[in-house]
């Protein structure tokens, strides 16, 4: 049974992020086709003004975009340096088979996580803690006791997916569009197609992987 492990940890990287917003919840983490590592977070709080002026001027990013502006709230895309993208964690978490399921960044970041055994997630901090990264856990748990979370799909991956379902997007013809399932659901397009991506993932893991070819259900 794998195991969901929350966890504090401090990374130069998003320094100025937490200097700048008094809150920042992470959509999403993936390499571009240009394999740079790309950042595509929801921001709030009193600096919300000045933060995409900070990410500009921020040495670690390479670029910076506005996707969504919801008023309290906005949706930035941030593409990291080479330098920079060896401070975060998500490619030593990705060899140790540790899968990122939410990070909340305020004046830290707490992140929570799917490890397949203890030894993977041991082994993922003691990596950290070689690259100068300060790991601090909080909680581990046997994945079954976590009830916001099915088939290792988060509660909004899963509002996405079932809203994508019953209006036809995954039929053919499409019986909707991305545009407007995101637009129902109150988010841009591309977090739409992140958590969608994100969700379907998850969910062909812990039914296809685990099942197995010669298993039926």
């Amino acid at each position: 049974m794998a195991l969901i492990v929350e966890y504090e940890l401090r990374t130069p990287v998003l320094a100025t992020v937490e200097a700048a917003a008094a809150r920042i919840r992470l959509e999403e983490i993936y390499r571009t086709d240009a394999d740079r590592l790309k950042l595509l977070f929801w921001a709030t709080g009193e600096g919300l003004d000045s933060l995409r002026a900070v990410l500009t001027d921020d040495s670690n990013v390479a670029s910076v975009s506005l996707l969504d502006d919801a008023g309290e709230r906005r949706l930035y895309s941030v593409v990291l340096t080479e330098e920079a993208a060896t401070g975060l964690t998500y490619p030593v978490a990705a060899e140790h088979d540790v899968v990122l399921l939410e990070a909340v960044v305020t004046d830290s970041t707490v992140v929570r996580a799917r490890a397949p055994n203890r030894t993977a997630l041991f082994s993922y901090r003691e990596e950290c803690a070689n690259r100068g990264i300060e790991l601090r856990l909080k909680r581990i748990y046997r994945e079954e006791a976590w009830t916001t979370d099915r088939y290792g799909i988060t509660n909004r991956q899963w509002e996405a997916l079932e809203a994508a379902l019953e209006a036809g997007y995954f039929e053919v013809p499409r019986g909707t569009t991305l545009s407007e399932l995101a637009t129902e659901l109150g988010i841009s397009d591309q977090a739409l197609s992140a958590r969608l991506r994100r969700g379907q993932a998850n969910l062909l893991e812990h039914t296809i992987r685990e099942s197995g070819p010669d298993k039926k259900g």
